[in-house]
């Protein structure tokens, strides 16, 4: 649904970019936990899982990082419009 490449250097420590592909799933409600282990997402620059509600992501003003950065503006499409006809290209 959505697709996202960053190519900067200095994006993340050890890496020159990202790509990102964003797909909406419809589950049931369960609580986010993969497989990894803690020091395997600590690895990865993952500190923790969490569901956001949307007034919550367009509000936030706190210290995470969102990807995309200005996440609330698609997700807030996606609420009011629904599913886009292809893939939506974002930014950082």
């Amino acid at each position: 649904m959505w697709h996202q490449e960053v190519v900067d250097p200095g994006h993340a420590p050890g890496y020159d970019g990202v790509v990102n592909d964003y797909f909406l799933v419809h589950t049931t409600a369960f609580q986010p936990r993969g497989a990894m282990s803690d020091e395997e997402l600590a690895a990865e620059n993952m500190t923790g899982f969490r569901w956001w509600r949307l007034a919550e992501i367009v509000g936030y003003d706190g210290p995470d990082v969102f990807s995309p950065r200005d996440l609330g503006s698609p997700l807030s499409a996606l609420i009011a419009f629904g599913l886009p006809t292809g893939t939506v290209r974002l930014g950082l």
